[in-house]
């Protein structure tokens, strides 16, 4: 499995699309929006409490505002972050700051994408 924190590895694909579509990410935001998505995954699958997903995701918002994302980028992010397959393996945060490594399906990466745009 590749060490890098999915939370990274979701900053660089949400600001590739942004730029591929003519728009930025303030410095910082797209590392609060991928810490974001990546914390929503830590929900689901490492046991990451409620209250520390809406700690990340209320700080993402109150600072940058809005993600920048599309829901037409779907398909090319998913691509990037699960290189290509069906599920792939990743980096993610769990309780009190601990990291586990999970499986993220596809239909799972999806989700979280909407939570993000919905956040």
């Amino acid at each position: 499995m590749d060490r890098t924190q999915f939370s990274s590895i979701l900053e660089q694909a949400f600001s590739t699309q942004a730029s591929a579509h003519g728009q930025q990410y303030l410095d910082g935001a797209a590392a609060a929006w991928g810490l974001t998505g990546a914390s929503y995954l830590g929900f689901a699958l490492c046991g990451l409490s409620p209250a520390e997903l809406r700690k990340v995701q209320y700080s993402a918002r109150d600072q940058f505002g809005p993600v920048i994302l599309n829901c037409k980028w779907y398909d090319a992010l998913k691509a990037e972050c699960l290189n290509g397959k069906d599920e792939a393996d990743a980096l993610l945060p769990g309780p009190d700051g601990t990291l586990c490594e999970c499986r993220v399906s596809s239909d799972l990466f999806l989700e979280m994408l909407d939570f993000c745009r919905e956040g």
